[in-house]
């Protein structure tokens, strides 16, 4: 039986392996390193509403969106087809602190994995 936190590291890995190679890869991890403090910062619904903005004209955006939403379903937490912002306004006070603390842990995930797989352009050798 796999712990909760090998289950988050294997999730999060599938999801940056599927754009590992994709030419907005780089992007991905600049966002990916940014998600866990917009979410502690702002809020798990403000950080979707903004990331929802981005993924309009931003691949990296739109998956890592995707990636959030594949999670959310994944742990039971979201079942239905509604819009990510609809249900997450619609959550009573106490579920949505639950929902948050665990896309917090899946951000955090996704960040760590990001950075080891995937190559930063940005950093100097």
């Amino acid at each position: 039986m796999r712990s909760k936190v090998q289950k988050l590291a294997q999730l999060a890995y599938e999801c940056v392996k599927e754009v590992k190679d994709k030419e907005f890869a780089s992007k991905y991890l600049a966002y990916a390193r940014k998600l866990p403090s917009m979410i502690t910062y702002n809020g798990l619904l403000t950080t979707v509403a903004f990331a929802k903005t981005k993924a309009k004209k931003e691949d990296a955006w739109r998956k890592l969106l995707e990636h959030l939403e594949k999670f959310l379903r994944k742990e039971g937490i979201k079942q239905d087809n509604k819009d990510l912002i609809e249900f997450l306004s619609e959550r009573e006070v106490q579920e949505y602190r639950f929902i948050t603390k665990r896309a917090l842990d899946f951000s955090q995930w996704l960040k760590r994995v990001a950075e080891g797989e995937i190559e930063d352009e940005c950093k100097a050798d």
